[in-house]
């Protein structure tokens, strides 16, 4: 069975999402080292083999954060955010909020 979580080169760790089952995983490395067989002989069965491993990890695995990108390991020390955001209000559907209109001006 395959790790539930894999430390990449630089100290990723990234933890498996999603399983590649059996009737995809199959066909997938037989028809990537069949097609490598046939263009390059044993190398290429090799290489076919190494593709179909390299693309069941991009499906199966993810970052446990979710982050798309590289984190720093030691992130800068300091104040953080200079202000402090208030969360969405929800708006008012329907025309609901015409009720709230400001009266015209008088002249």
């Amino acid at each position: 069975m395959p790790p539930a979580t894999i430390t990449l080169p630089g100290g990723q760790t990234w933890e498996r999402h999603a399983y590649v089952f059996w009737r995809v995983r199959v066909p997938l490395w037989l028809v990537l080292g069949s097609v490598g067989w046939l263009l390059a002989g044993v190398v290429g069965s090799v290489l076919g083999a190494g593709g179909a491993v390299l693309i069941e990890i991009v499906f199966s695995y993810r970052r446990p954060d979710g982050l798309a990108g590289p984190t720093p390991r030691n992130p800068p020390s300091g104040p953080g955010p200079s202000g402090v955001r208030e969360p969405r209000r929800p708006r008012p559907s329907s025309g609901a909020g015409s009720a709230f209109k400001e009266p015209p001006a008088a002249t």
